[in-house]
């Protein structure tokens, strides 16, 4: 009998999505509520317009916080919003679906580091630094190559510093190898990296080399094995499946240890009104999500084919969510 099933990095956010989370055996997940790109435009032109822009994130993110808030008040929803990690336990006490808030970029927080505050008492308990584009906390991913790209930026230290005194989880996924460097510099607090994977064995910008998946092992950290085909395989050409997810598991535990794997599928697709969008926008009319673990409520198939590959089933535990309440613990408000 599997453990609690936590992951790292989800964009489901309906109450029907929440439902079909407990289907999948799911006891909690931190809910990405925006991206650092309006990702969900009416048009392609202002979501061109919006890529490099600051305008309307802070709005757009409260809004999508409202909305989970307002779920979360008719118990009827069964989801229990995390502000400190003994809601964890209550959560499951009750049959609710703990969701921790957090946002994929960190434009909601503007300039001003008084923000960090701001959004710790709307429940914001995560926050991913980046998206694929450089902010004022730092350089992303494909940056990674340029010789002026600053890494962290000391606004990016002030946030570091003071997510890890509020109790908010620091995500360094789509983060680049610099501004991940700098961060393990500064936190004194175990990190994330919510939706990723080897880049060894799949070489995209998103994904890490060896050292990195080592440092964030060193660091206590975790890393949230991403479900998401070019992800997991390195090609946009084809559709990943169960043993390659497992591919991806194995390796980062041969190279960082079982403490530092979890589960980050980044589930995007199943909402109409959105998909249209966000598929045209990005340009990935052809993304494809593992065969098999296409939606949460496929959560189950992973645990007998990790089985099958060898995991006691205390390390599945580890992998599908001990890892992670690991780091709610040592991060979040006791």
């Amino acid at each position: 009998m599997a453990g609690p099933i936590y992951v790292a990095h989800d964009h489901m956010d309906r109450a029907e999505d929440f439902e079909r989370d407990r289907k999948g055996g799911m006891a909690g997940k931190i809910l990405h509520l925006t991206v650092d790109s309006w990702i969900e435009a009416p048009t392609r032109e202002q979501y061109e317009a919006a890529y490099y822009s600051y305008n309307g994130f802070l709005e757009r993110g409260l809004a999508a916080a409202a909305r989970v808030h307002a779920i979360a008040v008719d118990p009827a929803n069964r989801i229990r919003v995390v502000r400190r990690f003994g809601d964890l336990s209550a959560a499951s006490e009750n049959g609710d679906l703990a969701i921790l808030l957090g946002n994929e970029g960190g434009k909601i927080l503007g300039a001003d580091v008084s923000l960090v505050d701001a959004w710790y008492w709307m429940g914001l308990r995560h926050v991913q630094l980046n998206w694929a584009m450089r902010n004022l906390i730092g350089a992303c991913q494909t940056n990674e190559n340029e010789v002026d790209q600053p890494g962290l930026t000391e606004y990016g230290e002030q946030v570091i510093r003071r997510a890890n005194e509020l109790g908010i989880i620091v995500d360094v996924s789509h983060s680049a190898p610099q501004t991940i460097a700098d961060v393990l510099e500064v936190t004194n607090k175990p990190i994330l990296n919510s939706h990723s994977g080897s880049r060894k064995l799949a070489n995209k910008l998103q994904n890490l080399w060896d050292k990195q998946i080592r440092a964030m092992a060193d660091n206590g950290g975790v890393i949230g094995v991403h479900f998401c085909s070019r992800l997991v395989l390195g090609t946009d050409d084809r559709q990943s499946e169960i043993p390659d997810v497992i591919r991806q598991i194995k390796y980062l535990v041969d190279i960082g240890g079982i403490d530092v794997v979890g589960l980050g599928p980044d589930w995007i697709l199943g909402n109409p009104e959105r998909d249209r969008n966000y598929l045209r926008n990005t340009g990935q009319e052809s993304i494809s999500w593992t065969k098999g673990l296409e939606h949460s409520d496929e959560m189950p198939n992973l645990l007998p084919a990790l089985e099958q590959a060898g995991f006691s089933e205390s390390q599945i535990d580890q992998i599908t969510g001990g890892n992670l309440l690991r780091l709610f613990k040592d991060v979040l408000p006791a």
